[in-house]
């Protein structure tokens, strides 16, 4: 039987996405505020000493030491942000190298979305595999993400990292291939977020472009 390819759609992979970053990020988000217990006491010391010389400069109507204000919070916030941004590295690392070679081909978003993961010719890929494809997927987000937009453009709807990593993604049930109606609600309710951000962001320009006129 000739092997006949069923691709996933660019919005499914957007869902399925959007659920496996929501698991990751409340997992990354524990482990942060272990870390931040953990320096707890320091980091809590350093705010308040920041909050305590704003108070006493706004006091006496001083100007507040804005460098040795900046160089702490540094300090507090750099080790937080350097921990997070590793341990999510680390975790997406496993947790989509693991499940999309796991035999079900899939991490949990996919799973809910009826996509898997498969070679060229949709077989399971193998760990070393996955890994190429987890790393390839930086290049999609280096490219301001227009990798990830060839999964909506290409006929077989193949990101960039799936043509580096030579793997697909496909529906599982070929027969029923379209997006959930909950899959439907989440794309619209991120189109109002967005929408709303945009407009946001033309008052506050429009707001500052009315503060210069009126100097």
């Amino acid at each position: 039987m000739s092997y006949t390819p069923s691709p996933a759609g660019f919005w499914k992979r957007y869902v399925a996405y959007f659920i496996d970053i929501a698991i990751l990020y409340v997992i990354v988000e524990i482990l942060s505020s272990l870390f931040f217990a953990f320096r707890g006491q320091s980091e809590l010391g350093s705010l308040k000493e920041i909050l305590a010389t704003l108070q006493a400069a706004q006091a006496s109507g001083e100007t507040p030491d804005l460098l040795a204000i900046m160089q702490t919070l540094q300090a507090v916030i750099l080790p937080a942000l350097i921990f997070s941004t590793v341990a999510y590295l680390v975790l997406a690392g496993i947790y989509f190298s693991v499940m999309e070679s796991s035999p079900q081909q899939a991490t949990l978003g996919k799973r809910l979305l009826g996509i898997k993961v498969t070679d060229i010719h949709g077989q399971r890929i193998g760990l070393p595999q996955s890994i190429a494809r987890f790393f390839a997927a930086s290049l999609s987000w280096i490219t301001m993400n227009l990798g990830h937009a060839l999964a909506a453009w290409t006929p077989e709807r193949r990101a960039l990292h799936d043509y580096l990593a030579a793997t697909r993604v496909e529906n599982v049930d070929p027969q029923n291939p379209g997006m959930p109606l909950w899959g439907w609600a989440i794309i619209f309710l991120h189109a109002l977020a967005f929408i709303g951000a945009c407009l946001l962001m033309v008052l506050m320009m429009w707001l500052m472009m009315q503060q210069i006129s009126a100097i």
